[in-house]
């Protein structure tokens, strides 16, 4: 007797969950993205291992190598617009991580909001309100062989880097 209250009960209360026909059904979680906390952590000491360079008067041996900051696609369309000028300057006549010459600024402690973006890629944000040089940046992180690197670069002056990049690139190869 015991067991069939019991599943009365069970039955009962079950029905009080069911949800009604016209009842809103949550919506379908996204597809998994790179916004896990271990990977905003991880993408978060990237970038702060890139930018701990980034200060006055710094000893050129302390500034990472391009391969470890920069995704493929991206270093790619860099050298292939160095190739297309010639190894003269080409599109890049500032580095595009500072948007400036040398570093005159301390960005060491630039702040940054990691935004999930689709697949396993993050956007970063950096704002540094800086009354002399102000820099406003969103930085497209991919993973390459399971590393966070700088796929992208948005600016208010240049919506993406790699698409500049491509651009000047196709030019400069139609020049005579």
């Amino acid at each position: 007797m015991k067991n069939t209250w019991t599943w009365a009960l069970a039955l009962a209360l079950a029905g009080c969950n069911a949800p009604t026909a016209n009842a809103p059904q949550p919506a379908a979680a996204p597809a998994a993205a790179a916004g896990t906390a271990a990977d905003l952590d991880q993408a978060r000491a990237f970038l702060a291992h890139v930018y701990a360079t980034y200060y006055p008067d710094v000893p050129l041996e302390d500034v990472l190598p391009d391969d470890q900051v920069y995704a493929p696609a991206l270093l790619a369309a860099m050298e292939a617009n160095s190739q297309a000028n010639d190894g003269e300057v080409g599109y890049l006549d500032a580095d595009p991580l500072c948007q400036c010459q040398d570093t005159a600024q301390d960005l060491r402690q630039l702040a940054f909001t990691l935004t999930p973006l689709d697949g396993d890629r993050l956007r970063a944000t950096a704002h540094l309100a800086d009354p002399v040089a102000p820099l406003a940046l969103d930085l497209t992180l991919s993973r390459s062989q399971g590393q966070w690197r700088i796929a992208d670069i948005a600016s208010p002056a240049e919506p993406s880097l790699l698409k500049a990049l491509e651009r000047d690139t196709e030019t400069a190869r139609q020049r005579p």
